[in-house]
Order: C-alpha cells, then structure tokens, then sequence
C-alpha cells in the first residue's frame, strides 16, 4: 500500500478516537465507568500532530475537507472496481492506479485504496 495511504489512514484513525471519546455515544455503548484519561487524549493529540506534519499541506486541506463533508471515512478501500464511500463504479484503469498511487473517487473525492 501506498506509504501516504497509509498515514491518511493514520490519521483518519486518530480523528476517529479523538471524536468517538467526546461524544455522549462512548458512554452509551458500555463506557461509563472508564473516562479517557487527559493523557491518553494528550497523546492522541500528540500523534495526530506528527502525522499532519508529515503530509503535504494540499493533500491536508483536501483531507480536512473531505472529513468536514463527509464527517469521517475519508479514506475508503476500492471494492470490485467501486468506490467504498459513495459505491460508484469506478473506471477501471483508475481502480488500477489504486494499487499504485494515491488517487481520489471522481465522484466523492474520498482517497481510494486497494488491498490484494
């Protein structure tokens, strides 16, 4: 897999748990009594901050924009040639440059990965 996909990935993953602990919902599904500590969300923080510094700044602000609009699953994984976001068909020869190079759905904008 491509190594930005993969810190795209990274990063989309620390958004997620740094969303998912502030939200009332972490408590609903069986979380009461364990409270995410300032250290534990100190560090997430810390993490996301390295990963950000490691993309480039266009394909951040594309990546920012794409988790504003859709609010998470920014990075999707191409499925039979369809976009794992938005499920449409994708050419092929782009599904193929998938396996390859960062390349984003010409339908949603979501980045596109592919795994074997």
């Amino acid at each position: 897999m491509n190594a930005k996909v993969e810190t795209l990935r990274s990063l989309e993953e620390f958004d997620h748990i740094l969303r998912d602990i502030e939200t009332e919902d972490y408590q609903a599904v069986g979380f009461q009594s364990v409270k995410a500590s300032d250290e534990f969300i100190k560090t997430a923080e810390r993490e996301r901050e390295k990963l950000t510094k490691k993309v480039d700044p266009k394909l951040l602000a594309m990546y920012e924009r794409i988790m504003k609009r859709y609010g998470g699953r920014v990075v999707v994984q191409v499925i039979r040639e369809f976009c794992g976001g938005c499920y449409v068909k994708l050419p092929s020869e782009l599904a193929a440059r998938c396996r390859t190079d960062l390349v984003s759905c010409p339908n949603c904008g979501r980045f596109l990965y592919y795994v074997k």
